[in-house]
């Protein structure tokens, strides 16, 4: 396989992990926000987030569609790769069409950089310094979910 894989799949899982922590940490005593995976890949990523959330006896959910956020809710966007911002910016508009949630954060897997936007992550599990022409991929392997840099 060309490229280089950054994280394994043990990897993955503690920042995955340790993404939930900081999102109970930043919620102590308060309501979760809901989690909205901004892509398929996203969607994914915000699944796992939830299982290690309810693991740690949390409670909150993942909603598939924009419609199905309350509008008093708190939202967390979530997904695999930051790249540009322009999907996490697509899906701040998507809520904004339809009513301005409380709080909106941002959690990624990696935060590659080289943003076109400003999109700020406020949760990252991988910060990950790279140049225009390479690209970021997050695969499903059978020791689990891996980042490759190809």
């Amino acid at each position: 396989m060309v490229g280089r894989r950054v994280l394994g799949g043990v990897q993955v899982e503690r920042a995955l992990h340790r993404i939930a922590l900081e999102v109970l940490e930043r919620h102590f005593g308060g309501v979760l926000p809901l989690l909205w995976g901004a892509s398929s890949q996203g969607l994914i990523v915000a699944q796992a987030l939830h299982r290690f959330l309810e693991g740690e006896g949390a409670t909150t959910r993942v909603v598939e569609n924009p419609d199905d956020i309350p509008p008093e809710a708190e939202v967390l966007i979530v997904d695999d790769v930051l790249y540009t911002g322009r999907t996490v910016l697509t899906r701040m508009i998507d809520l904004s069409v339809r009513f301005f949630p409380s709080r909106i954060e941002v959690a990624v897997l990696v935060d590659r950089g080289h943003r076109s936007f400003p999109i700020v992550p406020d949760y990252v599990g991988l910060r990950l310094a790279t140049t225009l022409q390479e690209y970021v991929e997050v695969r499903f392997a059978e020791s689990g979910w891996e980042v490759w840099l190809v």
